[in-house]
């Protein structure tokens, strides 16, 4: 089980460049991706989504590349020696035309930082895709982990919560007869105090009565949420995408416990449903988080 909230980032670096890529999420219905890049790298956005797609199911997906020049070693400076070679053929040519007297110097050409920038979009598939790359890869590790974590810590607190759930549908399914026949006793008291003074079979109405009265039974309701919660703990021991049908077993879950509490006329039943219910809540809260 994963959670849909993570976070991962990995940096890795060359003589030259060093590529960081950061990637965090958050709860969402679907997969939806937003992935950043530098535009020199806008062709690689297709092979991060495709990465990610088969990675991650659902949940809202930050994506942040950046690209940076290093030098490991500190001393190397990058020349763009074709650029700079162009450069020096324009001011001699300045030089020359204008009969400067200036002879052309090193400081001339540190007045142009381009000379000393490497063009991304030259080195891309040489020096930073394999950097992008694998710095993707080791996020996505990290990211994914931490969702593990995440879904871990969620797993055990739910099944901690439905095994409270289950007790409680045990002490409601062991004291579920008495609900009918504190329905009966009911029923009889009112029908004898409309019916005192006149002649009425007994027997007919008692039959009648036991017939009203079985019909807050609640014990078909109970069957069906201890079905319900041995899908649910069968369910969160699968992997993919689970978050959505343990949403609809908790819908048909707190449906029952709804059933339960408008057929009952005892206050100990009533009880033990408001905290069923207000657990199968705190479940859906932590189920919007589960991939």
């Amino acid at each position: 089980m994963r959670s849909m909230t993570g976070y991962g980032k990995a940096v890795l670096s060359n003589e030259y460049f060093m590529v960081s890529v950061e990637i965090k999420g958050v709860n969402n219905r679907f997969l939806d991706l937003s992935v950043r890049l530098p535009k020199e790298l806008s062709s690689e956005e297709i092979q991060v989504r495709e990465f990610l797609k088969n990675k991650v199911i659902r949940g809202k997906i930050f994506v942040y590349v950046n690209v940076e020049q290093s030098q490991q070693n500190g001393s190397e400076l990058f020349v763009d020696w074709q650029a700079a070679e162009k450069k020096v053929k324009q001011l001699n040519a300045l030089r020359e035309r204008f009969k400067l007297a200036d002879e052309l110097k090193l400081t001339h050409l540190l007045m142009f930082p381009e000379l000393f920038a490497m063009d991304l979009e030259s080195v891309v598939e040489t020096q930073i895709r394999p950097l992008l790359l694998g710095a993707l890869e080791k996020a996505a590790q990290e990211f994914i982990h931490m969702r593990e974590q995440e879904g871990a810590n969620l797993l055990r607190d739910m099944r901690q919560r439905m095994r409270k759930i289950e007790e409680l549908v045990d002490e409601i399914k062991e004291i579920a007869p008495q609900n009918v026949k504190a329905e009966f006793e009911r029923l009889y008291r009112n029908v004898q105090s409309l019916i005192e003074e006149q002649n009425i079979d007994r027997s007919r109405m008692e039959q009648e009565l036991a017939i009203l009265s079985d019909r807050v039974d609640i014990t078909e309701e109970c069957v069906r949420l201890k079905s319900h919660i041995g899908l649910f703990n069968q369910t969160v021991e699968n992997d993919g995408d689970i978050g959505k049908r343990l949403n609809f077993i908790l819908q048909e879950m707190h449906r029952e416990a709804n059933t339960i509490n408008s057929k009952t006329t005892m206050l100990e039943i009533s009880h033990k449903v408001i905290t069923i219910k207000e657990e199968i809540e705190k479940l859906r809260e932590q189920v919007q988080n589960i991939e």
